[in-house]
């Protein structure tokens, strides 16, 4: 979940890209709304194109300046279990990016093509894409500053927001708490057993 609450700067012009290699093809995740994205540097044709941030930041000095923050779920397509271009009825009428798969010379799927993508600058937003610095019972109070989750986390958290230096090697502030949460929400949160937002501001 990632909800605009204030007038915010939108971003239309962006592509995801993911690095080649093995694609599923059942309709998986590879970014969920609200993941702090960078312009990746080695974009081809010049065009802006974003990635999330994964186990390590990247060594590129222009790729870890955060940019701003995905405004859609990216997921791939579903061409390992249905046609290529195939569309689930749930995914009608959702805001999800999907990507389709990308082919090698002898027609074989390795990974997925680059996918439009609306990219979030600045507003105030509701999200529960955050992660805590030491334990999942460490309160997310008002005021407190917002890194990207990144080389400490893990797959999951890798991305979302977190309150301290713990779980990030980027030292960039990409937002501010503006409503938190309590001890016991924010423990739930990261459990994924009941789901609650947090109120920030981007600074991105």
């Amino acid at each position: 979940m990632f909800i605009p609450r204030h007038p915010v700067v939108e971003n239309q012009f962006c592509s995801f890209t993911t690095v080649s290699g093995a694609s599923t093809g059942a309709g998986g995740v590879l970014a969920y709304a609200g993941s702090v994205c960078y312009l990746v540097s080695t974009a081809t044709n010049q065009e802006p194109e974003v990635n999330i941030y994964g186990a390590t930041a990247p060594t590129d000095a222009e790729e870890r300046i955060p940019f701003g923050f995905l405004m859609q779920k990216v997921k791939e397509g579903y061409h390992s279990v249905h046609p290529t271009g195939f569309y689930m009825p749930g995914d009608l009428g959702s805001s999800d990016a999907i990507a389709q798969p990308m082919y090698n010379s002898s027609g074989s799927i390795y990974g997925t093509k680059q996918v439009p993508v609306g990219v979030a600058h600045l507003g105030i937003w509701d999200t529960v894409h955050y992660t805590t610095d030491t334990a999942a019972t460490d309160v997310v109070e008002p005021g407190e500053q917002l890194y990207v989750c990144v080389g400490g986390g893990t797959a999951a958290t890798n991305s979302r927001v977190t309150n301290g230096t713990a779980l990030t090697n980027v030292s960039t502030v990409v937002a501010r708490v503006v409503k938190g949460v309590s001890a016991a929400k924010s423990a739930a949160t990261q459990a994924n057993s009941t789901l609650y937002p947090i109120r920030i501001k981007l600074l991105v």
